[in-house]
């Protein structure tokens, strides 16, 4: 059946309203879904702290954030609670296609404003330069058309201040090999297309970002894999995945060996061999501002 984003993501929040497994793997366990989650959140908190500082010297005490694809709100609850703790007056929207998400994420953080919107149809400067901080989540992949998504990623960048930061974390391929260079998309079924890094760079260097940070956000152990140096080091993670997740259905499997995943899932991002998604930093040069290389 053809993947239509706009119906996939209502039923989806209607059937785990407020779950982990809404935003993340509904046919796997909820506790699965919260490790990999915990294991990203590590690498999110890492990179606010990196920013931090900039915000310090350039902001005073108000920030302004934008959760693009926001779902119902974990990421937006982590950003928003980090700048509190960090002495912040923080104006947070998030945005989402789905109103059932909305409504749970106004539920328990009626502070934040929302916005029902289509990234492939939104007006691109809707938000021009409003915002200090913009990040997405697990949102643009699944943009599968190629112009949807270019919509939702020059939106994304135009939203950003000058001197502000955008945050991407996402399935972004780096690597020689990927089965997803060999799609043909008008037949595509899949619900998201990993992007190479190239592709997001060029178009987001015509917006006046620099890179400044990319790391593993989880590894293949957690996430599943969409790349490798070759096919047949490809197929080995996709087999050992695909035989997780037969497991992984298992609230009391994950539970009684999480500590095994959660540690081989850290020694895998650190010794670069994640294969799986990536936390991308981009600041938005000032007009005037030379990019350094």
């Amino acid at each position: 059946m053809k993947y239509n984003y706009k119906t996939y993501w209502t039923d989806i929040h209607r059937k785990y309203k407020g779950k982990l497994q809404a935003v993340a793997y509904p046919t796997l366990s909820e506790y699965l879904n919260l490790l990999k989650y915990r294991s990203e959140t590590k690498v999110v908190l890492r990179g606010l702290k990196e920013i931090n500082p900039h915000f310090k010297k350039d902001r005073g005490e108000v920030i302004s954030v934008l959760d693009v694809g926001a779902g119902s709100g974990y990421w937006s609850d982590l950003i928003y609670r980090y700048f509190f703790e960090q002495g912040f007056n923080v104006n947070l929207i998030a945005l989402d296609i789905t109103e059932d998400a909305l409504e749970v994420l106004r539920k328990h953080s009626p502070q934040f404003g929302t916005v029902c919107a289509d990234l492939s149809t939104i007006d691109i400067n809707r938000f021009r330069q409003a915002f200090d901080l913009v990040l997405s989540c697990y949102c643009l992949h699944h943009l599968v058309h190629l112009d949807d998504f270019l919509n939702g990623l020059r939106f994304a960048g135009r939203s950003v201040k000058e001197g502000g930061f955008l945050i991407l974390m996402d399935p972004i391929l780096t690597l020689p090999f990927s089965r997803f260079d060999v799609i043909f998309s008008p037949s595509y079924c899949g619900n998201g297309i990993p992007r190479h890094l190239y592709l997001i760079e060029d178009i987001l260097s015509k917006e006046g970002f620099q890179r400044r940070w990319v790391w593993p956000a989880v590894s293949f152990l957690l996430n599943g894999n969409i790349e490798a140096y070759d096919p047949l080091s490809y197929m080995l993670m996709r087999f050992l995945w695909g035989s997780l997740s037969f497991f992984y259905k298992s609230e009391n499997f994950v539970r009684l060996f999480s500590s095994i995943f959660v540690h081989l899932d850290e020694i895998l991002k650190r010794l670069g061999l994640a294969f799986s998604s990536s936390f991308c930093i981009y600041e938005k040069i000032p007009l005037g501002v030379k990019q350094k290389i």
